[in-house]
């Protein structure tokens, strides 16, 4: 059975999401480098994908960088959906994070007022969320083309030489 790039990337996507979710569950923190296991199990389905399509397709770059497109695009879908339903699901940790900083800036007010503190914290809670889904979204489809034209060119270079 032949696995086609698209499908590569919803595979590679449902494991990223199962690992954020394990990593949820084992209270691994969100700045913790085995946060970047993600980044891990993402650049191997690129290389997944680009490396099988190396195979048959002659490895002219363009192809290969299409089949890592086809990849990186739907794995950012998946996660920019998976982005939005945890930080929905989980209030609690965008509250405790904007405490944070709140308290934070209130020790270390620089030019700041306690005022501007507390319109900057309702500000925040605002547009929590869709700042955290446009750079789940950026980051990936950012990380996608690099790794994707990094393979793309190693395997179509290799192949002419």
């Amino acid at each position: 059975m032949v696995i086609n790039a698209t499908k590569k990337g919803l595979i590679t996507g449902l494991l990223m999401v199962c690992a954020g979710i394990l990593m949820f569950w084992k209270d691994v923190p969100l700045n913790s480098p085995l946060q970047y296991i993600g980044f891990l199990i993402f650049g191997a389905g690129i290389v997944w994908a680009v490396y099988a399509a190396a195979k048959w397709s002659g490895a002219r770059f363009g192809t290969l960088f299409n089949q890592g497109f086809r990849c990186f695009v739907v794995v950012a879908l998946i996660m920019s959906v998976y982005t939005f339903i945890f930080w929905k699901a989980n209030p609690e940790i965008i509250n405790k994070n904007i405490a944070e900083t709140k308290a934070y800036l209130l020790k270390n007010p620089q030019d700041r007022t306690p005022a501007e503190i507390e319109e900057q914290a309702k500000n925040t809670l605002k547009y929590y969320i869709p700042i955290k889904v446009s750079g789940s979204v950026f980051g990936y489809l950012l990380t996608g083309v690099v790794v994707t034209t990094v393979v793309a060119g190693i395997l179509s270079l290799s192949k002419k030489n």
